[in-house]
């Protein structure tokens, strides 16, 4: 009888939505112009390898949260199989990648809606979702569906333009840049970020948000190959229509591949599409540091004033700290640099959670550990093969981040 009237969403009909709304978004709209100009064609590689880097960390991220419930699964997991300093450095890079993704995802809305002042644009677009996102606002079920489609007839109708029409002839000899394997590492750093958002299916805050196990995983491979297949096709499509030289040093490809496509006239419809479909992922990237940024308050490495609820249950000074901070980041950072120190970041705290992971399934079945032990090798080397900007960021995060909550709690042990 119990599972006659178990919710529809806790059988696994509202999986796969709550993971891609959360990583169909910037990642695939801009990061393949990083990528190719990383790598050049051997970018497809880089994408197989960060696809590979994903399923490491949402594997390890699910089994910490089976073990771990509640908010910050990864960090109470890193922090109880660890010690103090390593998940105060992961929770650090954590917090920092997300108000950076935040960022990142507003100003590639904003270079949508209105190109001339993108900045501003992304500021109020990231203070308006941190208010609704405070004032309770979540997008699930038939809502969620909704988003996505949308977002997937968008990429599809550029994808559509591309092949459509014959492509603008290539740059002249000299001015490709060059194709080489050395950067593949660095374009998969970089479509690492595609891929993030899948924590909200495999590590949720909410308990009634859980999914069986079974559940977890099919949604979750299932998210994680249509993000792939999406980079793909959309990939192929800008390659086609551009070429690697052009693609490489476009800003803003989706919008420049439709001026190089005759199709200057649906720029207005697809950017209008194309930011409407960022919405929901700048409030997963909200829902994302909440989770965290909560269990660091519980643990008292951040003042136990940011816990402060109000009257739809969210933390509002917590939302607002990391609104504020994101749109400051908006007004000055452009979406690229922002999008590689955020998968910097995001690399460090994944390296981490799955060396975590890795100690809490030392007794436990061969395969999810060793899966463990290859995602943190991945994250290393991933985050090492980004911008030395990127780099020198985060390492300014993975030092003062301890530091400051330290300072905060007054414990060092």
């Amino acid at each position: 009888m119990a599972r006659q009237v178990e919710p529809s969403s806790r059988l696994g009909a509202g999986a796969v939505p709550l993971a891609l709304g959360g990583m169909l978004g910037a990642g695939v709209f801009t990061g393949l112009a990083p990528a190719a100009a990383a790598a050049g064609p051997w970018s497809v590689l880089g994408a197989a390898i960060a696809l590979l880097a994903a399923v490491c960390a949402a594997s390890s991220s699910a089994f910490q949260s089976s073990a771990y419930r509640g908010p910050g699964a990864a960090y109470a997991c890193v922090r109880a199989r660890m010690g103090l300093l390593p998940a105060r450095i992961g929770a650090s890079a954590f917090l920092a990648g997300q108000v950076a993704a935040l960022a990142a995802i507003a100003r590639v809305l904003g270079d949508f809606v209105l190109p001339t002042a993108a900045s501003q644009v992304a500021a109020a677009a990231v203070l308006l979702v941190v208010l609704a996102a405070t004032a309770g606002l979540r997008i699930r079920g038939a809502a969620a569906w909704l988003w996505i489609a949308l977002t997937l007839v968008v990429l599809g109708l550029v994808v559509v333009i591309c092949f459509a029409i014959d492509p603008v002839p290539p740059m002249p000899v000299g001015a490709a840049p060059v194709d080489s394997a050395v950067g593949i590492t660095g374009a998969a750093g970089m479509l690492f970020f595609a891929f993030l958002g899948f924590e909200r299916l495999t590590a949720p805050a909410d308990e009634q948000e859980r999914f069986r196990w079974a559940v977890v995983k099919r949604g979750t491979a299932a998210a994680l190959v249509v993000v792939a297949v999406v980079l793909l096709v959309v990939d192929a499509a800008l390659v086609h229509q551009l070429g690697w030289s052009r693609l490489a040093l476009s800003p803003t490809p989706i919008r420049d591949v439709l001026g190089a496509a005759a199709a200057a006239d649906l720029a207005p419809l697809v950017g209008v599409g194309a930011a409407v479909a960022l919405l929901p992922v700048l409030l997963a990237a909200v829902e994302s540091f909440r989770s965290t940024a909560l269990a660091v308050v519980r643990d008292g490495d951040l003042p136990q004033l940011l816990g402060r609820t109000g009257g739809a249950g969210t933390p509002y000074l917590l939302d607002l700290v990391a609104g504020v901070a994101a749109a400051a980041v908006a007004l000055l950072v452009d979406p690229i640099p922002a999008m590689a120190f955020a998968s910097c970041c995001l690399l460090v705290h994944h390296a981490l959670a799955n060396a975590g992971a890795r100690l809490l399934l030392s007794d436990g079945p061969a395969w999810p550990m060793r899966g463990a032990c290859l995602g943190m090798g991945l994250s290393v080397v991933l985050a090492m093969s980004m911008p030395i900007s990127a780099m020198l960021a985060t390492l300014v995060v993975v030092v003062v981040g301890p530091l400051a909550t330290g300072g905060v709690s007054r414990r060092w042990r």
